[in-house]
């Protein structure tokens, strides 16, 4: 049993949950890791190891002999896999992914709620059922948030983690970089206390459910989610964010802005603290946007 195997170069296999030894063997023999399905399932048994080989998907090294073959199916040595969520993807983004990976089983019985789940990579083994997946990542979520929501600021104007939530998930989706993100939430938690809106695009898409630029007809469509119509938080979160988008809502900068605007070169935005000064800072960017357009126009017409 600890002669040299027939396999040439690594292979992998994949073992259902029920696969018992003779199904193994014939699979074994099928990629050419062992010679003969007889001696593998003659093998398990005098060994005492027929009932210990464990479903998943295993790589087995090239020339891996008889009985390391056995030791490694008994170990339930598997493949890892994992899966990444990036930070501000939706839950219908994260579903999505979840369902078309094919190293998962079983159907999604309950949709998680938008915001529920955390981003972040996610390793498992092969045949893992998407939904206890799903489980891990709102356990994970609600760990994050309520470790989010023991640390925020006294005078927040946030009254639940739901709330911070919603707020983490506007952060998440309007700020440029992690470090600008408690700028961004003390702009709108200024604004929450004033009482004025916040109007927040990313909310306005997120309710029209659309991709794209918004125009200025979006920005009066009366939806829950229309932040340039409705005064205060909506009504969920509009994605699922990160932990530094969780904190910053939670800790949020002192800042006298209420105000910003995308920075020209868009790596970052720029901070205002009165609508003046906003509107300077909105005409910088579209001059600079028209300027580009113009610049991308006359060289395309040089081709």
């Amino acid at each position: 049993m600890a002669q040299t195997g027939p396999l040439a170069a690594p292979a992998q296999v994949v073992i259902e949950p029920g696969n018992g030894p003779r199904t193994i063997a014939n699979k074994l023999y099928a990629a050419q890791i062992i010679d003969h399905p007889q001696a593998f399932v003659l093998a398990v048994r005098v060994l005492g190891l027929a009932g210990t080989l464990q479903a998943g998907e295993y790589t087995f090294d090239p020339g891996i002999s008889l009985r390391a073959t056995i030791n490694k199916l008994a170990l339930g040595d598997t493949e890892n896999r994992s899966l990444t969520f990036p930070e501000g993807f939706t839950t219908a983004q994260m579903l999505t992914r979840i369902e078309a990976d094919a190293g998962l089983t079983g159907k999604i019985e309950q949709r998680p709620a938008e915001g529920t789940l955390f981003p972040d990579t996610y390793a498992f083994r092969f045949g893992v059922k998407r939904q206890d997946l799903l489980g891990t990542m709102s356990a994970r979520m609600a760990e994050e948030l309520a470790g989010a929501w023991a640390q925020r600021t006294q005078d927040s104007p946030l009254k639940t983690p739901e709330e911070l939530l919603i707020l983490a998930s506007i952060v998440q989706k309007e700020a440029a970089t992690e470090a600008e993100m408690p700028l961004v939430a003390g702009v709108f938690i200024n604004r929450l206390k004033l009482g004025m809106k916040l109007q927040s695009d990313p909310t306005v898409i997120y309710g029209a459910n659309f991709d794209g630029n918004i125009r200025k007809k979006d920005l009066i469509e009366p939806h829950p989610f229309n932040t340039y119509v409705h005064a205060g938080l909506p009504p969920t979160p509009i994605a699922n964010p990160g932990r530094a988008a969780l904190q910053a809502a939670a800790k949020p900068a002192q800042t006298p802005a209420l105000f910003f605007v995308a920075d020209p070169s868009r790596t970052h935005h720029l901070f205002a603290t009165t609508y003046a000064e906003h509107q300077r800072n909105v005409q910088r960017y579209w001059r600079t946007v028209k300027a580009q357009q113009q610049m991308i126009e006359r060289e395309s017409k040089t081709k």
